[in-house]
């Protein structure tokens, strides 16, 4: 998981999650729209699920102006499974 955040305000812009940080970091780097961002890695996890809810979790507590997209559809059949992942996570007890 990373977010990037504006260096001057410090508002979360954007979060995300890669499984290659130095490449993600890098991609946002060359990006003229997204250069001038810090690249930021949060909630450290190999798990799928855990990062798709904190995916959300994060979108849902920043409202992130660059994001176009919600990270998990509402009508995702395993929305709820993703969210409570994230909360077990969050709570001290992910895997």
């Amino acid at each position: 998981m990373y977010v990037l955040r504006d260096p001057v305000t410090g508002e979360v812009v954007r979060v995300g999650r890669t499984n290659d940080f130095a490449r993600r970091a890098a991609e946002h780097a060359r990006d003229p729209a997204l250069r001038g961002y810090e690249f930021e890695r949060v909630y450290p996890t190999d798990s799928y699920a855990e990062q798709r809810g904190l995916e959300q979790v994060l979108h849902d507590r920043y409202d992130p102006p660059l994001d176009r997209i919600n990270p998990i559809s509402p009508r995702n059949s395993k929305r709820q499974d993703y969210l409570d992942a994230a909360q077990r996570f969050l709570s001290g007890g992910g895997q």
